[in-house]
């Protein structure tokens, strides 16, 4: 049964999240294994999951855009680490299709 202080609810799911990451068990197989609901377990699951884990998750949803020197375009670069180079201002609706695409 797990704890009624929030404080010591999160402490005794960080614990089974990370017993379950280094048992190289299923989700499911780890409740099974430890008397826990599979539902609640993939909660806290995500929600002791950090942005960096998983890039669809982020604070905002936007992405950074920079600008690079004017002979070479827009650049946008996405969470994932992609990078689009030399956007330039009649490109602007294709790479608005491709994002939605990406999306």
């Amino acid at each position: 049964m797990a704890p009624t202080g929030t404080a010591d609810r999160t402490v005794f799911w960080q614990d089974h999240v990370t017993t379950w990451q280094a048992s190289n068990l299923t989700q499911k197989a780890y409740c099974e294994a430890h008397g826990l609901r599979y539902s609640t377990f993939g909660y806290w699951v995500r929600k002791l999951r950090t942005p960096s884990e998983d890039p669809r998750e982020s604070a905002s949803g936007f992405v950074s855009v920079t600008m690079a020197p004017a002979d070479g375009g827009l650049v946008l670069a996405l969470p994932n680490g992609l990078e689009i180079r030399g956007i330039e201002a009649n490109h602007l609706g294709l790479v608005r299709d491709l994002l939605g695409m990406l999306a």
